[in-house]
């Protein structure tokens, strides 16, 4: 089998629509508010409520996928996301619009599942780092791109027609995706584990890296989600200028998911890399936290901190395939490492946002800290089992 960068390219582009369901809804809250007369909860809700489908269905998302096969899973996630797209559009409740969002995630999940399974069978075992960091990537470009798009286009078009084209722009991503995934169709006859086997067995291994992968996600989405009000707050920076100081900051992290795969490529194992990625980028994180920094010194730590955090999603993509026991296994450890993303992503922001207000900003490393060093301390004993 030789690698198919063109069919890789696309389903990476497939996962990045896929991200983009995350980051169109925030540059669309005001209007939302507005116009359905959604309390503020409710306008967070629909952002949220993506992340809260994977935190509670990311594991049984992998193991149907494996057993209905990655490429009809794919196509069912894209599709599902269109239709949910278009429900959106046609909202005229917070009702409907939350079942809108809740549907999106379900096809969010399957997408994320199927993605890296589909992407690893599709290239050689030796360039698994590559695609598999490259993979790792997909969440901050689809948010970032989604984001521009949505704020760029709510206010001259308002926010149903930018539901409207993300709901054709889907379909055409599943055009796209009937076609890359043509033959890869599952081979029905092949025997399924029993649920208490895929348990014990396959999902064994994976265990420490999803408690990396959730201490991971938790910091992210810590640091992301309430470093404008530090930045406010403590230093004095308008919220416009701090939001886009952050947006600019969490993109670092894709020149870290890059750095990954040069790595792996040359003998540095997937573990130590999520260890190094966690660990550095806290300790300069903690650093840009200290009143002493100038602002422009604590702006740019933390964009540091953010591209060495990259590190950690593209090797934890890439170890998938090395510590499955069985090929079959990759599909649900995609989904524990999903739900394992998604808990630590609901997590993150409100744990930092007690801790900060019961001990204040300056001792808000001390949490940051002590969760890298669980989840490095759980990304070094992940091991490749003997198959």
């Amino acid at each position: 089998m030789t690698t198919s960068w063109g069919r890789i390219s696309l389903l990476y582009g497939i996962g990045v629509l896929a991200a983009g369901q995350l980051g169109i809804v925030p540059p669309l809250v005001p209007a939302l508010q507005r116009d359905l007369g959604l309390s503020l909860t409710v306008a967070g809700m629909t952002v949220s409520v993506i992340t809260l489908v994977g935190a509670v269905l990311g594991l049984l998302a992998g193991g149907w996928s494996e057993r209905v096969g990655h490429a009809r899973a794919l196509r069912i996630g894209v599709l599902t996301m269109a239709a949910a797209a278009a429900l959106c559009a046609a909202s005229d409740d917070a009702t409907t619009l939350l079942a809108a969002r809740s549907l999106a995630g379900i096809g969010y999940l399957l997408v994320v599942v199927a993605g890296p399974s589909l992407m690893a069978s599709t290239s050689e075992p030796r360039h698994h780092a590559i695609t598999l960091s490259l993979w790792g990537t997909f969440v901050p470009v689809g948010i970032a791109i989604a984001g521009l798009v949505a704020a760029e286009f709510a206010g001259r078009a308002g926010w149903r027609m930018v539901f409207a084209g993300d709901a054709v722009v889907l379909a055409l991503a599943l055009i796209v995706a009937l076609n890359v995934t043509q033959g890869a169709a599952p081979d029905l006859r092949a025997p399924q584990p029993s649920p208490a086997t895929v348990t014990l067995r396959w999902l064994g291994p994976s265990v420490p890296l999803a408690i990396a992968f959730f201490c991971f996600a938790l910091l992210f989405l810590a640091l992301a989600g309430l470093l404008p009000a530090y930045l406010v707050e403590r230093r004095g920076l308008a919220a416009a200028d701090a939001g886009r100081f952050i947006a600019i900051a969490t993109a670092f992290g894709i020149t870290g998911s890059l750095l990954a795969a040069w790595m792996m490529r040359r003998g540095v194992s997937p573990g130590r890399l999520i260890a190094i990625g966690l660990i550095t980028s806290t300790v300069i994180a903690a650093f840009a936290f200290s009143a002493a920094a100038p602002v422009p010194i604590a702006v740019a730590g933390f964009a540091v901190s953010f591209a060495l955090g990259g590190l950690v999603p593209a090797a934890a993509f890439a170890s998938v395939p090395q510590i499955a026991v069985d090929a079959r296994a990759i599909g649900p450890i995609n989904g524990l490492l999903a739900q394992a993303g998604s808990l630590g992503s609901l997590a993150g922001p409100p744990l930092l946002a007690l801790w900060v207000e019961w001990a204040g900003w300056s001792l808000a490393p001390v949490l940051l800290l002590a969760v890298a060093a669980i989840g490095a301390a759980s990304a070094l004993v992940v091991a490749a089992p003997r198959r």
